[in-house]
């Protein structure tokens, strides 16, 4: 069985959480001044780590291979000054 589920992310620029394998990540944004992401996914299916990196606008990337990023979305976060922080998942 398949369902929407929300994750959050945490508020930092490197994080991994645990998604059910095959989760489809169909959207990312600020939900009360948190990173949520939703996805669908399967109830039966076996949690894996799934990498993540959050980019301020006007940041440089550190990783070598920008193929390796995947766009979500975008989130307004608030954290002692407004930050425009940008959503993506690193593939292995």
């Amino acid at each position: 069985m398949k369902a929407i589920h929300k994750f959050i992310l945490p508020m930092k620029e490197e994080s991994a959480i645990e998604m059910p394998y095959g989760a489809k990540i169909i959207k990312g944004e600020n939900q009360e001044g948190f990173v949520a992401i939703w996805a669908i996914v399967d109830l039966d299916a076996p949690l894996v780590n799934r990498e993540f990196r959050l980019y301020k606008t006007g940041q440089k990337f550190e990783i070598g291979d920008v193929n390796k990023l995947v766009f979500i979305g975008r989130a307004d976060i608030h954290v002692g000054m407004d930050l425009g922080m940008h959503i993506f998942e690193l593939l292995k």
